[in-house]
């Protein structure tokens, strides 16, 4: 395997830098999964996958159960996505047993064909030269999914009645081992499905991942985990305290719910700064794949609305300005003309022959998630005694929380007000934990163990977060 260090697993070549596919997986353009230091995997046999199921990402990684090296990487969008953006409607989905079978089939099937292309790609680069036999090496022996609880639920066929309604309490809660026939596999049929248990509520099999991965790393300092995707998982290490909880954010920090929105492949703004100097300051955008604008991607959106706060165009109440307001308030003449007035106001990020906009509905949707995410950090903050300034360290995760610009998540008041150098954009770690589980039997067990020890907070029910929510609707 030491050729084929350097290769990158989406794309397999040696001088892309990390292609699209596996920066999902790994930020900062690494070309391997990192794991803790004190991490040993245990060495098995054939091929193994872990999958991290989202809302609305799928992440797979094919595994050598031998050597523990990553051969492969693979991602796609949840098929389940019409039926809902969001977890609740999909569970109310889900509450149909007809629904619940189709939901279901749809997602093995997804992982099924994400399973084949990441093995017969692994082949077919394995055995060049010879006759392509995919009968040989399609034996996948062992396959670890996370994901939250309701995409584990509807992947075991449960029926989610305990999520549906106050206390929201899992409808599951050990590991779960069966053969792939049983979920309805075809490819992985013959493979060991391991989904692993959730820590309470809504938060997942996927927040427990990230947890065994930080606290592998991090034992017995101020931790704080955000995992933001569709459902944001918030996880507060504080020596014995262990505390988790999860909060709506929506779809609006991955580039949904927003009027160009879209998911972060080409075409889509990525990164949205400033150029220039007063008063002739101007938006600049970066678009990925360097071709004209089709949309706009939550780590754009992020930056965009940094921007827009810090030029004054939107004020800290997320109301955008008209032309008139904000030329009273001193914004630079450049960005003033990108202000329009349609159906509704909207500000104009391009230019006008490949036109993407932010509107003012935009920046509301924004806004909530902003808010969800921040008043659960704080609402933790606040069970553990803990100022946010007494963290040694966060981490970032999930796709949203991967890419951020870590300064405008600040600005935006998506973060506490830390020094940068303390917030960590770490990756996927909901993937890497679901591989750890994968090569070593040992931390499977372990985290087993460590889902009954960790304080699950009901947001839900916290009239402290409430507070906290409708305090953080502002740009704080």
């Amino acid at each position: 395997m030491e050729g084929k260090k350097n290769k990158c697993p989406g794309c397999r070549r040696t001088d892309c830098g990390g292609c699209g596919i596996y920066r999902k997986l790994n930020t900062n353009k690494q070309l391997r999964i990192q794991f803790p230091p004190d991490f040993r995997g245990e060495p098995g046999e054939g091929f193994g996958i872990s999958f991290d199921v989202g809302t609305t990402t799928l992440a797979g990684m094919l595994w050598d159960l031998g050597n523990g090296s990553l051969l492969d990487a693979e991602t796609g969008t949840n098929p389940q996505a019409v039926f809902g953006t969001d977890v609740i409607s999909r569970l109310q989905a889900a509450a149909k047993e007809e629904n619940r079978e189709k939901m279901r089939k749809m997602l093995t099937e997804k992982l099924d064909k994400m399973a084949f292309q990441m093995v017969k790609r692994s082949a077919r680069i394995s055995r060049a030269g010879e006759k392509e036999d995919c009968a040989i090496w399609s034996e996948v022996k062992k396959v670890t999914i996370v994901g939250n609880t309701a995409m584990c639920e509807i992947l075991l066929g449960i029926e989610p009645k305990g999520l549906l309604k106050a206390p929201f309490t899992p409808d599951y809660g050990q590991v779960r081992l069966e053969k792939g026939n049983s979920f309805g596999f075809s490819f992985l049929q013959n493979a060991d499905i391991i989904v692993l248990p959730p820590i309470g509520g809504y938060v997942g099999a996927d927040a427990l991942a990230v947890y065994h991965y930080v606290n592998s790393c991090e034992k017995g300092k101020k931790i704080l985990a955000v995992d933001i995707g569709t459902n944001g998982e918030i996880l507060l290490l504080n020596g014995r305290q262990k505390f988790a909880c999860s909060t709506a954010a929506g779809p609006a920090l991955e580039g949904g719910a927003v009027c160009f929105g879209m998911r972060a492949v080409k075409g889509a703004i990525d990164m949205v700064s400033l150029n220039g100097r007063f008063p002739m300051e101007d938006i600049v955008c970066r678009v990925i794949g360097q071709t004209e604008p089709l949309g706009i991607c939550g780590s754009g959106l992020a930056d965009a609305l940094a921007v827009l706060l810090q030029t004054g165009v939107v004020d800290h109440t997320g109301y955008m300005k008209n032309c008139t307001q904000a030329q009273a308030f001193g914004v630079p003449q450049r960005i003033i003309r990108r202000i329009e007035e349609k159906e509704e106001r909207r500000f104009l990020l391009t230019d006008e022959k490949n036109p993407v906009y932010l509107t003012a509905g935009d920046v509301r949707q924004l806004q909530l998630s902003v808010s969800a995410i921040r008043a659960g950090i704080e609402a933790l903050l606040k069970k553990a005694g803990l100022a946010a300034t007494e963290l040694d360290r966060i981490y970032l995760s999930g796709a949203f929380g991967c890419y951020i610009g870590i300064e405008s998540g600040i600005k935006m008041g998506l973060f506490p007000k830390l020094p940068t150098e303390k917030i960590l954009q770490a990756g996927n770690l909901a993937g890497t934990g679901a591989a750890m589980a994968l090569l070593s039997p040992h931390v499977l067990l372990t985290m087993e163990e460590e889902s009954r020890n960790i304080i699950h907070v009901e947001l839900a029910e916290d009239e402290e977060f409430k507070e906290l929510f409708l305090f953080h609707m502002n740009f704080n």
